[in-house]
């Protein structure tokens, strides 16, 4: 993969296109065309907000990356650094300020398309957080996680909210109507809020070392790696529960195949994962645990389906 892609993390960025365009056409738009209603954003105009979104994440990984050269030297691999070995500081900034001016350009013309003017300050404040996570939250016990947690959150809840600006829709949403679609975007948001924030912490445990050496201080830094387990296992515990209630909302009306995929796809892995944090005290078994739990963020993908089949 060329330098570009895996310093924006091409791969994760595919995700959040695959995501919002799911709950775009597989969920939002059968809804609103069942009311007689055109979406509020045409295909060029949600493919910019996907556009919009995705330069606010590459941004983010760029200002990561470049705030973390010190720590990356001891928590990554020479060959998978790409500022300063590939990329010198200075030109990492330049792609970030062109990723970070070309998305405000794009918000600013969606803020005027939709005559929301007020919509505009959505993407300062998601740049600003992602800025503020790299350079002060990833450094304090929980904070940075809880920070990513919400962004990745902030992906399906940007995509209701582009639709929910048109008065009409707000009517409806007043209705019975969008029940369903509701459970499924508030659904996959707490999804991704959970999934990640599993996987935000058994990285801190992974990367504590090098955290250290930067004078961060990260979960496993104030609270130990047993008091980052603890925490870790909670909120996979959390996530299972919540997983227990959709499944106890899918009930009925020959739902047993969609309950039986959400638990098969999501519970068994997470139990699994609880199953090796408990056993895991190296740093390649929590590496191991880390792509685990990022396979079952991607199964946030398959809850999305299935909510639409359900």
């Amino acid at each position: 993969m060329k330098p570009i892609l895996r310093l924006i993390r091409f791969p994760n960025l595919v995700i959040v296109v695959l995501t919002q365009y799911l709950l775009q056409y597989a969920v939002l738009i059968p809804a609103i065309k069942k009311m007689g209603m055109l979406p509020v954003l045409p295909h060029f105009e949600f493919f910019l907000l996907v556009l919009s979104t995705v330069l606010i994440a590459a941004g983010g990984y760029v200002v990561n990356d470049i705030e973390d050269v010190a720590i990356d030297r001891l928590n990554k691999p020479e060959h998978k650094r790409i500022v300063e070995r590939i990329y010198s500081i200075r030109q990492s900034w330049w792609i970030y300020w062109f990723l970070t001016i070309l998305g405000f350009v794009i918000s600013l013309y969606l803020a005027i398309y939709v005559k929301n003017l007020g919509q505009l300050l959505i993407y300062p404040l998601a740049v600003f957080l992602l800025y503020a996570y790299s350079h002060w939250f990833k450094r304090q016990p929980l904070t940075g996680n809880l920070v990513v947690s919400f962004f990745c959150a902030f992906v399906a809840w940007v995509v209701f909210y582009a639709q929910s600006l048109a008065p009409i829709f707000s009517f409806f949403m007043k209705t019975h109507w969008l029940e369903s679609v509701q459970t499924t975007f508030v659904g996959y948001a707490v999804f991704a809020f959970f999934s990640t924030l599993f996987r935000e912490i058994v990285k801190d445990i992974e990367d504590a070392e090098g955290d250290l050496a930067g004078d961060c201080r990260t979960l496993p830094i104030v609270l130990g790696v047993l008091g980052s387990k603890i925490v870790a296992a909670l909120v996979g515990v959390l996530f299972i529960g919540f997983i227990g209630y959709f499944s106890f909302l899918l009930r009925g009306s020959n739902s047993m195949i969609k309950i039986l995929i959400l638990n098969l796809t999501v519970t068994l892995p997470m139990l699994y994962a609880l199953f090796l944090l408990i056993k895991a005290k190296e740093k390649k078994e929590f590496s191991f645990l880390s792509q685990l739990a990022k396979a079952i963020m991607l199964s946030g993908l398959i809850f999305i389906v299935v909510m639409k089949w359900a």
